[in-house]
């Protein structure tokens, strides 16, 4: 018999489980899938340039992560293992699971990009553009090709 008093508590026992909630379509056996993103929609947004790797490299990438001496994405930096002061290093940095040819939703470069939150968005203390972000979208869209 309980010496309980009627209507206290009784001890539980608690399951504790890790959900991670994946977009459909984003997840692989041989990586973690990225949290997806539906900012930038490639078919419909608005270019400024051509969506190909060197102008993206040349007018978004480098200027604005790889350039300066506390630049985040310079050979001294290289947070997250980009470097973008060299155009083939920096795509082949990008297309190591940062970049999902065919999948700009769930590419981490994008969702980076492309966040809303200030601790999540890269570059940090500034968005890029839209029509930057148009540019990463269309390129990754059609197959992230160099």
């Amino acid at each position: 018999m309980s010496t309980r008093a009627k209507g206290s508590a009784r001890p539980l026992v608690l399951a504790i489980a890790t959900v991670i909630v994946v977009a459909a379509g984003c997840s692989s056996e041989s990586e973690p899938a990225p949290v997806c993103t539906q900012a930038v929609d490639a078919r419909t947004c608005a270019l400024s340039y051509a969506p190909s790797f060197k102008e993206i490299f040349e007018r978004t990438l480098k200027p604005s992560c790889g350039l300066g001496g506390a630049a985040c994405h310079t050979a001294r930096g290289r947070q997250g293992g980009l470097v973008f002061e060299e155009e083939e290093e920096a795509y082949r940095g990008l297309l190591d699971g940062r970049a999902r040819p065919g999948d700009p939703s769930c590419s981490l470069v994008l969702v980076r990009v492309a966040a809303t939150d200030p601790a999540v968005r890269m570059p940090p203390g500034r968005s890029l553009g839209d029509e930057e972000q148009c540019a990463i979208a269309r390129w990754i869209a059609d197959g992230a090709k160099r």
